[in-house]
């Protein structure tokens, strides 16, 4: 994973970029939050992910692409990374 603290002065402060594969997988096993979410699995570890700007309630637009490798830009909120920004890469980089 590739995360790093951008010196871009247009970002937030805390703002971070990694690098990993969005994994599907069951959220809140055996309780009633329990359901299917969106996660980057990166060298460092995975983290929930959603778009900042989204409804946690609503379908994760990240979703369909479940599988690919990508590259995102966001805060990391407890266990949630929230991204403003992503992109897919090419697996072989």
């Amino acid at each position: 994973m590739n995360m790093s603290a951008d010196n871009n002065k247009d970002k937030q402060p805390g703002t971070v970029t990694m690098r990993g594969r969005l994994a599907l997988r069951i959220f809140g096993m055996h309780s009633k939050s329990e359901h299917l979410a969106v996660y980057l699995a990166t060298d460092d570890g995975d983290y929930l992910i959603r778009p900042a700007a989204g409804n946690p309630f609503m379908e994760n637009p990240l979703m369909p692409m479940a599988g690919k490798m990508i590259t995102a830009t966001g805060t990391i909120v407890d266990y949630v990374f929230l991204v403003t920004s992503w992109k897919e890469v090419n697996d072989a980089v």
